[in-house]
């Protein structure tokens, strides 16, 4: 995102106090759901059998985790509103490991997740991840490339989940 587009994006969004206010909602809220998912999920494949799904459903999501803090630290790219002066809507004082969003790549492992306990658990749970990666962007806080590359380990590390 160039820098014009970035706080032309700020501004429309700071104009709109509803919107604000949806967004600061949405970006606080979402993660919250996923994290009351993914226990759920990993009960739930506890239940069916203790097998390689019970096993899986606790193992990728926390290597995908952890890869994604190895490549943000060595990465270390800077945030939107540290790169172009510009405050976000969410006040951070983090600086840099933006790329990729850590957000995006738990929500998305854990929406593919759920589709190993039922396929409407993870149509359910696709809907919230990809308002993580929008609410992560329009807040200020990731570029659209942050969130697209988290958003890819996510769903290639579910996948690879879902089909082991």
């Amino acid at each position: 995102m160039k820098k014009e587009t970035y706080i032309n994006l700020m501004e429309y969004i700071r104009k709109r106090k509803s919107l604000t206010r949806v967004i600061r909602i949405l970006y606080t809220f979402l993660p919250v759901i996923m994290m009351v998912a993914y226990p759920f999920i990993v009960l739930l494949n506890a239940f069916d059998k203790i097998d390689h799904s019970f096993i899986l459903s606790i193992v990728v999501p926390a290597v995908t985790l952890l890869g994604v803090i190895v490549m943000r630290k060595l990465i270390n790219k800077p945030r939107p509103y540290e790169k172009y002066g510009v405050s976000s809507l969410i006040l951070k004082r983090k600086s840099g490991k933006s790329f990729p969003s850590n957000h995006c790549a738990c929500g998305f492992v854990i929406a593919m997740s759920g589709f190993t306990v039922s396929t409407t658990l993870g149509f359910m749970l696709l809907p919230v991840a990809i308002l993580i990666a929008l609410t992560r962007i329009f807040s200020g806080v990731h570029f659209i490339s942050d969130t697209l590359a988290g958003s890819l380990i996510g769903i290639i590390a579910g996948l690879i989940f879902v089909f082991i």
